[in-house]
């Protein structure tokens, strides 16, 4: 074993209970500060939930502290390297160490946040959630997917929905399930914004809404919605969520990715039971969510 010793951490809790503590040596602290900042996580001393490490590669050079220390042990640890983010997971413990190396750059600090999500999102898919690569709506506290791959009009129809509805995210989204039939969406980033256009936007990773539907959308000449059988929003489900992972797993090995593949399918099946589907044909200048008001409850 050895002790990790942490000063200061950050709070990120999901709606069903699960959580982590996400804590930094202290040369990465203003890139932890940065990182959650964009979530609007919470300043929180030790609480119970796992810890997020994010570590420099000199691992064994950097655990020093004036905090209570954290035990983990020396072997047993599995390696998902993404070059620009290592992470370690382990078996017999839940906590997760992620290594940062020494470059830096705008560029590279944003895409080792959003690698960063991945033990996040591994850990909530092994608890039967689910990463969507959609936007989430919400009118009345109630939340809707609005799912798409890239550039098929999911940031557009987020700003083109007038009140009451409001968009919480337009990139990806993390649904998680509170019961056996109940699920309950978060939003998250869009980490482009901060690649490409410099946002200073940040997102309430931490609030959360029921999921009332999903839309597939699809751009046509004329607005209409169609509802999807459950084999069909299964597919769809299955592909939305590897819409998100493709990007994360494609340098892993084929067992880790067909394990992963699996678990991700099987948690599609039951979330296509437990949520109606829909495809959403959307029109240039058309009012689209008066279709899907006409389908929602």
């Amino acid at each position: 074993m050895y002790w990790m010793d942490y000063a200061f951490g950050y709070r990120l809790r999901f709606s069903d209970g699960n959580g982590w503590q996400i804590t930094a040596i202290e040369r990465l602290r203003s890139w932890l500060d940065r990182f959650a900042c964009i979530m609007e996580l919470k300043t929180s001393a030790p609480n119970g939930y796992p810890h997020l490490i994010f570590v420099g590669k000199s691992l064994g050079k950097e655990m020093h502290g004036e905090m209570p220390r954290l035990a983990l042990p020396h072997y047993g640890w599995n390696l998902h390297d993404f070059r620009a983010l290592r992470v370690w997971l382990h078996a017999d413990v839940p906590h997760v160490i992620c290594e940062l190396g020494p470059e830096k750059g705008h560029d590279l600090e944003i895409l080792r946040m959003l690698l960063s999500c991945y033990p996040v999102y591994h850990r909530a898919q092994g608890s039967g959630g689910l990463p969507f690569h959609a936007a989430l709506i919400e009118r009345n506290g109630i939340g809707v997917l609005l799912a798409a791959q890239g550039n098929r009009g999911k940031t557009t129809c987020c700003k083109r929905i007038p009140a009451p509805w409001h968009a919480l995210c337009d990139d990806e989204t993390l649904v998680v399930p509170n019961d056996s039939s109940r699920y309950h969406a978060h939003p998250f980033p869009t980490w482009s914004d901060y690649l490409f256009r410099r946002s200073q936007r940040t997102w309430n990773v931490e609030r959360h809404v029921p999921l009332s539907a999903i839309f597939f959308l699809e751009q046509t000449d004329s607005d209409k919605v169609v509802p999807l059988g459950q084999g069909q929003a299964t597919v769809r489900v299955f592909q939305s969520a590897m819409q998100v992972w493709d990007g994360r797993w494609h340098r892993l090995d084929g067992r880790e990715k067909g394990a992963l593949r699996r678990r991700c399918f099987e948690n599609a099946c039951e979330l296509a039971k437990a949520i109606p589907a829909f495809l959403l044909h959307v029109s240039v200048g058309g009012r689209f969510w008066e279709e899907m008001e006409k389908v929602l409850h």
